[in-house]
């Protein structure tokens, strides 16, 4: 083995990083005993050499390649670039992580005018071996000299179409021979040179075409919007060919070891007789489904499912293996982890672990988040039924999570009904109630409006006594739903403006439903009026301008909360938070009016209810300030939504497009709406709630937003050190599951 080149019989899978993938699976498989066809690998350091030296090999590796061809040659028999018994082998890349953008292949690489006379007399038939030389012409245009496909696609079936109205008994030898001829013209008019005769110069350019990738454009976009490091390089496979389309006791096929829709311990996929990989593009043929490879291949069919088998539980994992049969010997061309749909996934899941192949922890990292939360829409949101057992699969899986995550989670709510449905999902309490949504149904809309247009105390007053009747019964339906555990009321944060209706008609309507003139629905909203509402009278500043807003509120929250505890066995566990903050003493004069009226009421009632003040952090100034905020703060939540609104100056609602246009160019790596920006509002974050806790070291720390249900999100703020998150009530399964993770890196990191 030399620094840049390694042969599969000196590799193993933990040299991943230096062979990819592939190449650490093939050797793997190749120290195993598992009939491998014989090759070698390109490393990721040969990968850098080979771009440092302007995209081309070094004459040390030139000699070394040959050297390992000369391995191959050795251990097949046949000789490259020999007239008489030639070797072909393929050019796969092997990337370090999973990135589609480079997962090409060159085929049958060796042919050429004299080589193919010589792989027609070994097969004894020309036209198997004209199928090999089309087949690559075909790779070796696509990913050499970057020519789509469909070109070559479409040259065949013209030959084809051609052949079949002259006669109908056309010779399958003679449309392939002129195939070969139609790709060569196709490559030299697209690119200007021909196609090398040299085997050689083939494999050069074939090799030097997969690692050169890595710098290709849209590899490097896929990077950076995966966040994957630019220094890891890739490898490229050599390996020799073995042929599925000799005859009728071949074949080239794709195995699961279970079934990849429904997770049943069955093998499940499908072959090709007399194929190689793409025909079902290129010629009309039809699959085979697996099970019946025992019929096809019966004294085959033991020593596969043996393998197969073997492979899953070495692998601890439902593999995906593709195989080919040459004339009735087996070789295994590539495993690795199966896709899966999310009920098969939490089935595998839960299977394996009960079979003793893997354990608890194994089964919790290996699913993704993305799954568990399609299973709750699937089964809640579309009203699918997912069957007893997923369902069943579901639970346990998320119990084995919640034992091993350290972060709570939270459930953002408008309703009762979210409560319970937070609950039935998991949530260990509500880290945001949205007080103003409580008030958009039809039957509470006009009471609300009817409070934003009053003209006087008085009318006000009346207004928000209505207000408050809705208000305390729904925090008392909220509260007795989750019990003891904890439910944060956020104070009302709407816009009024975005409330009230602008169009005469909708202004006439409503003034008709209010009983009030549509002159006086007029001017108070021109009065309301704001060019940016949602840098508007919001959040603190609506209850700065009329406490008697937050002391309604607060008045309804601690009424709630007495009533509950005197009718039930537990004490709700209550937080009343303050929103959209920019200064400490705005945050202070706020509180001082929630503490009055919260004094007040339990005065009247003759109560004690405890309760906790806190703020959600969502403007950049509040940020600054956290240390300050936090003298008289129980909590900090950060708003991630309406903070990457502000840090970005991007209107999450409107700024879509441009930043898929941003993404596009280069200039953004993903969309911090979707995914939490790390360097720049990540960073905000860290600051605050490390100036907040230096002032409270025991300060409660929580997250909010769209954020808080994706994965890479919790682990930035696991890493930081955040108590809870709280997310939509659909995301809550696929949080659990993520916090989970993040808590087993983190252990992982540690040992």
């Amino acid at each position: 083995m030399s620094e840049f080149l390694c042969s599969f019989n000196e590799g193993n899978r933990k040299m991943k990083d230096l062979l990819g993938v592939k190449g650490a699976n093939l050797s793997e498989m190749t120290s195993m005993g598992i009939p491998v066809p014989f090759g070698f690998v390109v490393t990721t350091r040969g990968c850098r050499k080979f771009l440092d030296n302007r995209r081309t090999f070094t004459d040390e590796m030139k000699i070394s390649i040959r050297e390992k061809i000369r391995e191959i040659e050795e251990v097949t028999g046949r000789q490259f670039g020999s007239e008489d018994n030639p070797l072909l082998v393929s050019v796969r890349s092997s990337s370090v992580v999973s990135i589609p953008t480079m997962a090409h292949t060159v085929l049958n690489l060796g042919l050429n005018e004299k080589t193919v006379r010589g792989l027609a007399l070994r097969f004894g038939s020309m036209e198997t071996a004209l199928d090999c030389y089309t087949r690559f012409l075909r790779t070796y245009g696509s990913v050499v000299r970057g020519i789509t496909e469909g070109e070559f696609l479409s040259a065949y079936s013209a030959i084809k179409n051609k052949a079949k109205a002259l006669t109908e008994e056309y010779s399958e030898e003679a449309v392939l021979f002129d195939a070969v001829e139609a790709y060569k013209k196709i490559i030299f008019s697209k690119t200007g040179r021909p196609v090398p005769e040299d085997p050689y110069e083939q494999l050069e350019e074939a090799a030097g075409a997969n690692l050169s990738r890595w710098e290709s454009e849209e590899t490097q976009v896929y990077r950076e919007l995966h966040e994957i490091p630019e220094d890891i390089y890739t490898a490229a496979v050599i390996q020799a060919m073995v042929y599925g389309n000799i005859d009728e006791n071949s074949c080239t096929g794709t195995v699961f070891t279970r079934d990849p829709s429904t997770g049943e311990r069955t093998a499940c996929g499908e072959f090709l007789v007399k194929a190689q990989g793409g025909d079902r593009t290129f010629r009309d043929m039809t699959a085979v489904r697996i099970e019946r490879i025992k019929d096809f291949f019966p004294q085959l069919y033991d020593r596969f499912v043996m393998i197969a088998n073997l492979l899953e539980r070495y692998n601890r994992d439902m593999q995906e293996i593709e195989f080919t049969i040459q004339q009735g010997r087996l070789f295994m061309l590539e495993t690795k982890s199966g896709r899966r749909t999310p009920s098969a996934a939490v089935k595998i899941a839960v299977e394996m672990v009960k079979e003793g192949m893997i354990t608890r922890e194994t089964a919790v990292a290996n699913l993704r988040p993305a799954d568990i939360n399609d299973l709750v829409i699937f089964g809640i949101k579309k009203n699918e039924d997912i069957g007893e057992e997923t369902i069943h699969n579901f639970h346990t899986i998320l119990e084995w999570a919640d034992d091993m995550r350290v972060m709570g989670v939270r459930a953002n709510i408008d309703t009762p009904e979210d409560a319970r449905i937070a609950l039935r999902l998991g949530a260990e309490g509500v880290g945001l109630c949205r007080t103003e949504h409580m008030f958009f149904s039809e039957d509470r809309i006009y009471d609300f409006i009817d409070m934003i247009i009053a003209d006087n105390d008085d009318e006000r007053a009346r207004a928000l006594s209505k207000l408050k009747k809705y208000q305390k019964e729904d925090f008392k339906k909220i509260f007795t739903i989750m019990e003891d555990r904890p439910v944060t009321i956020r104070l009302l944060d709407p816009s009024f403006h975005n409330v009230l209706p602008h169009s005469e008609k909708e202004i006439k309507a409503l003034a008709g439903k209010l009983d009030v003139t549509e002159k006086k629905l007029s001017a108070k909203i021109i009065m309301l009026k704001e060019e940016n509402p949602e840098m508007g009278r919001r959040g603190s500043r609506l209850a700065v301008a009329h406490p008697e807003i937050a002391r309604m509120q607060t008045e309804a929250v601690i009424e709630a909360a007495f009533e509950v505890d005197r009718e039930n066995d537990f004490v709700p566990d209550i937080s009343i938070m303050v929103p959209f903050v920019s200064t400490a003493r705005e945050f202070y004069y706020v509180k001082d009016v929630v503490d009055e009226a919260a004094r007040n009421t339990m005065k009247r009632l003759d109560a004690d209810i405890d309760y906790s003040v806190g703020t959600m952090i969502e403007t950049p100034r509040a940020a600054i300030l956290a240390g300050s905020i936090a003298e008289k703060a129980d909590f900090f939540s950060f708003g991630t939504n309406d903070l990457t609104e502000l840090v970005y100056g991007l209107s999450r609602a409107d700024s879509e497009e441009l930043i898929e246009e941003y993404i596009d160019k280069d200039i953004l790596d993903k969309n911090p709406f979707h995914s939490l920006d790390k360097t720049g509002v990540g960073r905000i974050i860290e600051m605050a709630a490390s100036a907040g806790r230096k002032t409270k070291p025991r300060l409660r720390i929580g997250l909010s937003g769209d954020h808080g249900g994706e994965s890479e999100s919790i682990e930035f703020c696991e890493r930081i050190g955040v108590d809870y998150f709280s997310c939509s009530t659909l995301r809550i399964p696929g949080t659990r599951l993520a916090a989970a993770q993040a808590q087993i890196r983190a252990s992982a990191r540690e040992r």
